[in-house]
């Protein structure tokens, strides 16, 4: 991951560096993307990247790493917005991001993901940085724990299937939004009433008793 030297960078700098990292994730694949490039568009030395970052690999999960704070802050945004309702939270969430990848407004961070292979690397990461995803799910778990309405979901007061409900609602939404961004000819509305249906599943369960949770509620 980055070095202390590139946190006491100023924001400008950080930004400039990153947006130019960005911008060359996006035009190639991984493979030809060029630290060369990166460093010119940056106005950079290429001695100053490396005091930076360890190579290529490390900027790249940098990035991913504050897409993923950028994403998690925007669903605690509109858990906040639907007081603590976090089934109607993450329905508005991947409705949002939807909207954001029809409207092409976050078409340069799926080009990073479609050229970057991201879920390959993910699983790399996942496998190698185990402690610091931890402690990034540990924090984010006891905010949610903080701010949810716990009333609206069956937790049994544990907190570890708390973590797993929402991990499991959390992979219905990315399947749904990686569905329409594979498959853009295929109906949006679609997709988001299949996801809907998954997540009513996850919430009410699928035995004959979860009918009467369904039609009361």
């Amino acid at each position: 991951m980055s070095t202390e030297r590139f946190e006491k960078l100023s924001k400008d700098k950080r930004q400039r560096i990153l947006n130019a990292a960005r911008e060359e994730f996006a035009r190639v694949p991984y493979e030809e993307a060029s630290i060369n490039q990166i460093i010119k568009n940056a106005g950079i030395s290429r001695g100053s990247f490396y005091t930076y970052f360890e190579d290529k690999r490390d900027l790249l999960q940098y990035i991913f790493k504050e897409e993923g704070e950028k994403n998690s802050h925007f669903l605690k945004e509109i858990v906040l917005e639907n007081r603590g309702d976090f089934w109607k939270a993450i329905t508005e969430y991947t409705r949002r991001v939807a909207g954001y990848m029809k409207k092409g407004t976050i078409q340069q961070s799926i080009n990073i993901l479609t050229q970057t292979n991201m879920m390959r690397r993910v699983v790399d990461w996942v496998e190698t940085d185990i402690k610091i995803r931890e402690e990034t799910e540990k924090e984010q778990l006891e905010w949610m724990m903080e701010h949810l309405d716990l009333s609206l979901m069956d937790v049994r007061g544990s907190k570890e299937r708390l973590g797993l409900i929402l991990k499991s609602a959390h992979m219905l939404s990315v399947t749904a939004l990686f569905n329409m961004l594979l498959h853009p000819d295929k109906d949006e509305n679609l997709i988001l009433r299949e996801f809907n249906m998954q997540l009513e599943l996850l919430r009410y369960g699928a035995g004959r008793e979860a009918r009467k949770l369904i039609e009361a509620s």
